[in-house]
């Protein structure tokens, strides 16, 4: 039975890219123009906004360090399967401080080469494990993900440059969530609290490779065009779980055995591209577009290596069976117009705006992943003292409130041991989110 829980969880940190699951910037400078760093990208964080960019430090080396505080808020009133209006529950999850470590290194005039660490932009949470959210989740809160990327760039002209990344993307998945443990031997009310059962997961996949390819062309002293494309990532890991069996008497003496389940899904790739304008030497505006293919992650399967329940009454023993978790998500499209004015010669402030539309269906929303159409703001400044450069950023993200209606929800409830798909759904309701991003980096050139 432990293994459908799997289900609900991968939806949990796992690669760099946005969308859906993440939000689309990249960086604390990224938050501070939202997203609106494709064609002007010329530090360290280029491996992950546009490889291109890392021509731009063709002079030396350069060490690149920042970290941004991500911290998302949900209001969710769920309306349960009878139709009945429940309490209002909160993320209780404090945010996350998300970590950036790059450096570059110049080999000449034309081949600049770099690397480095991050982490994607996700919301964790936490909730009240009897909370009437349980049956979409409970926690993710100890969860945890990082991008390994090493790149390289080369100045083909004095207008053009290109760039490659090679990724890896590692993930430490720790998840609750309820099932149900409603057997189909016999019937039992919907969300019947006797058959709940608390279950965890831990997973780890250490390997998910993927990469990038990048350009910026000047085709005006004052205009350049970049673009980006990020390559899709599969996950594919084995995780181990603990249940606690339903307290009914149906499950008196019986025990699990087994606790690995092999759980897979696509990661989708992403092209970014943009456009900058320098008006004046003190201002560069640009405008970016960002596309998520989301609509290749059509679900999460899961299938169980050998997990048994044993000492049913009346039964015997179940063996737990492949499960196929539906998604449905649709590409998503991020526009973004953001820019930086120099005050004087060491100081520059920034801004940006950008609406991103939402990948999950709302008949797919649920606490697990809370995702609609977003508005972020994201505001800057950068000082450089010497070879050093600081930047702070801060930025507001609103989510469109999402209400999905008991004809619309579509997020069943986990019950592997029916061998059957659920027809009760527990993602009815109301969501209201946002998110709240604070950042500061230091770059040092040598």
């Amino acid at each position: 039975m432990n293994r459908s829980l799997f289900a609900a969880i991968l939806l949990a940190p796992v690669a760099a890219h946005a969308g859906g699951m993440f939000l689309h910037v990249k960086d604390g400078h990224d938050v501070e123009r939202a997203g609106a760093l494709v064609a002007g990208s010329d530090e360290s964080d280029s491996l992950w906004l546009n490889p291109a960019g890392l021509a731009h430090l063709n002079h030396g080396n350069t060490l690149y360090v920042g970290a941004t505080y991500l911290n998302q808020a949900v209001d969710y009133t769920r309306i349960d399967s009878g139709g009945n209006q429940m309490p209002t529950v909160s993320n209780g999850y404090p945010g996350i401080a998300i970590p950036t470590i790059a450096a570059s290194f110049a080999i000449n005039e034309k081949l600049v080469i770099g690397g480095g660490v991050t982490t994607p932009y996700l919301g964790l949470h936490r909730y009240d494990v009897n909370g009437t959210q349980r049956y979409a989740s409970a926690s993710l809160a100890e969860s945890l993900a990082a991008t390994v990327t090493f790149g390289a760039a080369y100045n083909i002209s004095p207008k053009l440059r290109v760039g490659a990344t090679l990724q890896d993307a590692i993930t430490k998945l720790d998840s609750r969530v309820t099932l149900s443990g409603c057997p189909g031997q016999t019937v039992c009310a919907p969300e019947d609290p006797e058959f709940d059962a608390d279950t965890r997961l831990q997973q780890t996949d250490l390997f998910a490779p993927s990469a990038s390819v990048g350009i910026q062309y000047d085709i005006h002293p004052r205009v350049t065009l970049g673009a980006s494309v990020q390559a899709p990532s599969r996950v594919s890991a084995t995780g181990k779980l603990q249940t606690r069996l339903p307290s009914s008497g149906f499950y008196e003496g019986a025990t699990v055995k087994g606790d690995k389940a092999r759980m897979e899904f696509t990661m989708p790739p992403i092209i970014r591209a943009g456009v900058q304008w320098n008006p004046i030497d003190q201002l560069k505006v640009e405008a970016a577009l960002e596309i998520e293919f989301w609509s290749m992650h059509d679900d999460i399967t899961i299938t169980p290596e050998n997990v048994f329940i044993e000492n049913v009454a009346g039964v015997g023993e179940y063996k737990v069976g492949k499960t196929v978790i539906p998604r449905n998500y649709n590409n998503s499209y991020a526009i973004s117009v953001g820019g930086e004015y120099s005050l004087t010669r060491a100081l520059s402030v920034g801004a940006g705006y950008a609406y991103e539309t939402s990948a999950a269906p709302a008949s797919y929303v649920s606490v697990l992943t809370v995702d609609s159409n977003k508005h972020f703001i994201g505001l800057g400044a950068n000082y450089i003292v010497g070879t050093w450069a600081f930047g702070a950023s801060g930025g507001y993200v609103h989510l469109t409130n999402v209400d999905v209606t008991m004809d619309e929800a579509k997020v069943p409830q986990l019950t592997p041991v029916r061998g059957q798909p659920s027809e009760v759904y527990i993602n009815a309701g109301d969501y209201k989110s946002s998110y709240i991003l604070a950042g500061l980096r230091a770059t040092k050139s040598f």
